[in-house]
């Protein structure tokens, strides 16, 4: 732990925004979240000043080939080693102060390194040349290869990245979440608030990571054959079956929506740990926690198979029959997400709420979420997607989802921030923040859904033909308003100040 508070510490401007408490005894369950949070910061300007610099090289008629390195390395900083990154930091926190045990070990320290060399390999090969998208159909990083767009090289260079990505994600995340719940002996020390499975908290954080595991096992296995072939050590003859597009597809779709699915659970998790501590008359507790856990129970079942509404171009190696199962089984996550907005709505008609930044952003970032998921479930009939899937709709549904979940658990951080730290925020740059980014996002979402009905094409560098520049435009404007935000919330953070307590008196932990 000292070795990791001496690596927060010395980081220059980061350093004073994240530096570790060491007074309250708390290091075991501060340090490497502490540090998670802060490298999932600087991702996070790396992604924001490349996706400015998306709409600018259409602005200034720069040379295609700037767009599209910057939309992939945009993309590739912004999900992984921001997002995930930093629910990854706060959730261990979270969830070591609900069950008393530390976040110590190999496990994190591999977590931490994993995550960061990985994306860092992949974005050093995105800059060698290699733009794929999220959704990387094999084999056509190759065919990028035979037709001179790229290198074999940075193929190798950037799946070797993506491979250690998918093994923090996979195996190393959900292995530590679940070895915390299940297992090691509660430490009175380091407990902030008794919290057991029972509470919908804690619940659906043990849903969220055997869904990761479950579901992205197979991928990794078929990722893991590939890059073997990759690097020669299998002959790709013998690889065959783990390269055909349907093996290949199916079992990355089977992951990565579920990806998707696994996070949203999470952070109505997350709200329903967080929703609580807020409440104006102290109780402390949720209108229902039956209500809430079968708000996850239905989540969990309706969400593991809506995939298959990707497929609906796919006859007929798929069936029809289950891309409209796909597109039922989205719509009925739609009633988990109304049972949870009831739930939510009704603690805090039923017990008022302090309207603190941390919960705001909490609470601004779940209604993104729900305007976003109603997106989502237009884009999930098969109808729609034939007009919509491959248009700036679908982008714009995967940006508000980033974007969504980034401000709830930014809340949480903002939440947690004092104990990991020992300093407090200012309240009115809180809600500037909240403020600015929640405007920005929902501007830039809506601006991204017209675009789509437009016609506008997704990963398209020529946003001036059919008049798509002003939908650029807007994307841009909101962008910017993003980024105001999150420049407000940085200041708030090296601006903070130390907690004052009594003599003798530690810094009193949020729970």
């Amino acid at each position: 732990m000292v070795a990791v508070t001496n690596i927060i510490q010395r980081t220059p401007l980061l350093g004073k925004m994240f530096g570790v408490d060491e007074s309250t005894g708390l290091k075991e369950i501060s340090a490497w979240p502490s540090l998670m949070v802060m490298t999932s910061f600087v991702w996070l300007a790396i992604a924001g000043l490349l996706g400015v610099a998306m709409p600018l090289t259409q602005l200034l008629g720069l040379d295609s080939a700037l767009f599209y390195t910057a939309l992939t390395a945009h993309g590739a900083a912004l999900v992984f080693p921001f997002l995930f990154q930093l629910m990854v930091g706060v959730s261990l926190h979270r969830a070591a102060g609900c069950v008393g045990k530390p976040v110590t070990g190999p496990i994190p320290a591999l977590i931490y390194i994993f995550m960061n060399v990985g994306a860092l390999l992949l974005t050093l090969a995105i800059l060698g040349g290699l733009k794929i998208s999220y959704i990387v159909m094999y084999p056509l990083p190759i065919v990028g290869v035979q037709t001179g767009q790229w290198s074999m090289g940075v193929v190798v260079l950037g799946f070797t990245g993506i491979a250690l990505v998918l093994i923090t994600v996979i195996l190393l995340y959900p292995v530590q979440v679940l070895r915390m719940l299940f297992f090691g002996q509660q430490r009175e020390d380091l407990l902030l608030s008794l919290r057991s499975l029972r509470d919908p908290g804690l619940l659906g954080m043990a849903m969220a990571v055997l869904v990761i595991l479950i579901t992205g096992t197979p991928f990794l296995l078929v990722a893991s054959v590939v890059l073997l072939g990759l690097y020669g050590i299998v002959p790709m003859a013998a690889i065959t079956w783990a390269t055909a597009p349907v093996v290949f597809q199916f079992t990355f779709f089977i992951f990565a929506h579920n990806l998707m699915e696994a996070m949203a659970i999470m952070v109505i998790a997350a709200i329903y740990g967080t929703l609580p501590l807020f409440l104006a008359d102290g109780t402390r507790k949720l209108y229902s926690d039956r209500l809430a856990n079968l708000a996850l129970w239905i989540l969990l079942v309706t969400s593991l198979t809506s995939f298959f509404h990707h497929f609906f171009t796919m006859f007929p190696s798929l069936p029809s029959a289950l891309a409209y199962h796909g597109n039922i089984m989205s719509w009925g996550t739609g009633i988990g997400a109304a049972i949870s907005i009831f739930t939510i709505l009704a603690t805090i008609w039923k017990h008022g709420l302090r309207a603190d930044p941390g919960i705001m952003a909490v609470l601004m970032g779940f209604a993104l979420y729900v305007l976003d998921g109603v997106t989502a479930i237009v884009t999930s009939n098969v109808a729609w997607s034939f007009q919509l899937h491959g248009t700036m709709w679908q982008a714009g549904h995967t940006m508000a989802v980033l974007v969504a979940i980034s401000l709830i658990w930014m809340g949480v951080l903002y939440h947690h921030y004092p104990v990991i730290t020992g300093r407090k925020l200012n309240p009115t740059m809180g809600n500037w923040f909240v403020g600015l980014y929640s405007i920005g996002a929902a501007g830039a979402m809506y601006a991204f859904m017209a675009a789509g009905a437009a016609g506008m094409p997704r990963r398209f560098a020529a946003w001036n033909q059919e008049g798509w520049m002003v939908y650029g435009n807007l994307i841009l404007i909101f962008g910017i308003m993003i980024g105001a935000g999150l420049v407000v919330f940085a200041w708030d953070l090296m601006n903070s100040r130390e907690i004052e307590t009594s003599p003798g008196e530690g810094t009193v932990p949020a729970e």
